[in-house]
């Protein structure tokens, strides 16, 4: 169930791997694995899940990560989605790991984003 940076940036590389950053919008905006997509996990697991396979299907492997190692936001949304009988990984280093290792990131904590009216 839990997978690590490595392999992480591996998996990236392969069409049918969907690697979903499961924390509110505000947060993903700021700071994002590139190439990830954003879907919060909210306060029910049930409609996470409808919205995974409503987006995806269920033929993809999927990969989530939140903020850091220590939160459970990305344990309970492979979790949830295992339990759906999805394929699914937690990457539990999150963002927080994969920007201190210098690999590819966006968001406006790094590129922010122009002021109104400039």
């Amino acid at each position: 169930m839990r997978i690590y940076i490595d392999q992480v940036f591996e998996s990236m590389k392969r069409e049918e791997t969907v690697i979903l950053n499961v924390l509110p919008q505000s947060e993903f905006r700021k700071l994002h694995i590139t190439g990830s997509e954003n879907l919060p996990l909210g306060k029910d697991p049930e409609a996470f899940c409808q919205e995974v396979v409503e987006k995806y299907g269920r033929k993809k492997n999927f990969i989530v990560y939140g903020e850091r190692f220590g939160l459970l936001d990305s344990y309970m949304a492979a979790r949830a989605l295992e339990e759906k009988e999805l394929q699914v990984l937690n990457y539990s280093g999150g963002i927080e790991e994969w920007f201190r290792s210098g690999l590819p990131v966006d968001g406006t904590q790094i590129h922010p984003e122009p002021e109104q009216g400039a």
